[in-house]
């Protein structure tokens, strides 16, 4: 009975998916390739509550952190993802201090140890955007904003950051943006 509830679940997730518009791997909305494949922020939002209960909007947060600042997934992707997650019996939600965090159950506790080598790719894929390991293609604007972005924010919020070095920052920044405004 187990076995047959276990593939129910996975078979309602695989139906979800597809009406979501996921089973196109990896493709969104003519931005190119995303980071995540398909099932891939799923195990990763699995992974990040294992690490410690969460809730949305700071599963927003870390993956954008982890991803560089190259990929931040929206509301709208992160929620149904949590759904599904709940669906399956993976986490559940307990409300603290007037939020919904999310806690992984012990199936969910079971599917991250048996997807534990796709885990480990999709933190490696990660690992390598936040170290700038992966090239990108540098007509990527769009990817190159991003970094940019992830680099003055962890610049300008680091404790240590004196006056001098954030005025520095805006200086880099102000020279960009002339030099950009003075393109052909």
């Amino acid at each position: 009975m187990h076995d047959h509830s276990h593939h129910h679940r996975r078979e309602r997730w695989h139906m979800k998916m597809h009406r979501m518009g996921a089973h196109r791997r990896g493709m969104g909305r003519g931005r190119g390739p995303r980071p995540l494949g398909h099932g891939d922020l799923r195990l990763l939002i699995l992974s990040l509550i294992a690490e410690s209960p969460r809730h949305g909007y700071d599963l927003i947060q870390e993956i954008e952190a982890r991803t560089g600042g190259t990929y931040k997934p929206s509301p709208g992707v992160i929620y149904p993802a949590l759904e599904i997650i709940q669906d399956l019996g993976w986490a559940i939600v307990r409300t603290d201090d007037g939020k919904k965090t999310f806690h992984i159950t012990q199936e969910g506790q079971a599917e991250l140890v048996r997807e534990a080598a796709a885990i480990a790719a999709i933190q490696a894929r990660l690992a390598g955007l936040l170290s700038g390991e992966d090239e990108a293609d540098p007509a990527d604007v769009r990817t190159a904003m991003h970094r940019l972005r992830h680099a003055v924010i962890t610049a300008a919020r680091d404790p240590a950051a004196s006056e001098a070095r954030l005025t520095r920052i805006a200086e880099i920044l102000a020279a960009a943006r002339d030099e950009i405004a003075a393109l052909d």
